[in-house]
């Protein structure tokens, strides 16, 4: 719980609804805070629990008109479907919060990306980068920062350099596979499908089409077009012989 005091009063902001609960029982709770009035409590984007301390109208050159807005211990924000309320309580609950997404890839999050790259939990690895004692808004924020193209390039990169490094590289990937492929002895399919895990880790398959990788791979291991239509999806399966056993 988050304590802070205006002009004598003391306003609370609730981790999340179940420990408002503890202390509001009954108290109606909008899921929508850009719905609630002045006085009523409301969810934020992350799952925290507020109330409005103001709500009024102005006019904004954003949305070329009047428009609501309110204020609450995350700050002020905009009533619009584009506006956000979520995060750590900011020192300036007057000022209009703004959530944008740069391109430029902060030492931050260069740090979170080898961290996550090397199997630490997003969540944990947020805390840890951003110092946050907050682990709902370190979930959210580290989802929010997963879901960015650019992150994942990042990520993508720093796994490459890490199976770069004991010698496991997109070539020796494909050339263990056509060995698999080409191998008379059992149960290639598990072997194949463990071979498909580290590809996948490498940033080779995905679910996406991509003809480039589809290319290379029949190269080097000789599937049908048709076989190869489970890259598509994501899955791989061995080549039906005499001698496989599944």
């Amino acid at each position: 719980m988050y304590i802070k005091t205006i002009s004598g009063v003391d306003y609370h902001l609730y981790e999340n609804e179940e420990e408002f609960r503890k202390h509001h029982k009954k108290t109606k709770l909008k899921d929508n805070w850009r719905k609630a009035k002045e006085g009523e409590w409301a969810k934020s984007d992350d799952g925290q629990v507020f109330s409005i301390l103001r709500r009024a109208v102005m006019f904004s050159r954003q949305y070329n008109g009047d428009v609501d807005y309110v204020r609450t211990l995350l700050g002020t924000a905009y009533a619009h479907d584009k506006s956000k309320l979520e995060g750590e309580p900011p020192k300036d609950i007057y000022t209009f919060t703004r959530y944008k997404t740069s391109k430029y890839i902060t030492a931050r999050e260069k740090l979170l990306a080898k961290m996550v790259a090397m199997g630490r939990d997003s969540t944990e690895a947020y805390l840890a980068v951003y110092k946050t004692t907050n682990r709902r808004y370190a979930l959210n924020r580290a989802k929010i920062l997963l879901r960015q193209k650019r992150i994942r390039t990042l990520i993508n990169k720093e796994i490459e350099l890490l199976l770069d490094d004991i010698g496991i590289t997109k070539v020796y990937l494909l050339e263990a596979a056509k060995t698999i492929v080409d191998k008379t002895g059992s149960r290639d399919s598990d072997k194949l499908r463990a071979i498909e895990t580290l590809m996948k880790i490498a940033g080779l398959l995905s679910t996406e089409k991509n003809t480039d990788t589809i290319a290379m791979f029949q190269e080097f291991t000789g599937f049908s077009k048709e076989q190869l239509k489970g890259l598509e999806t994501g899955m791989i399966e061995a080549p039906k012989d005499g001698n496989s056993k599944s």
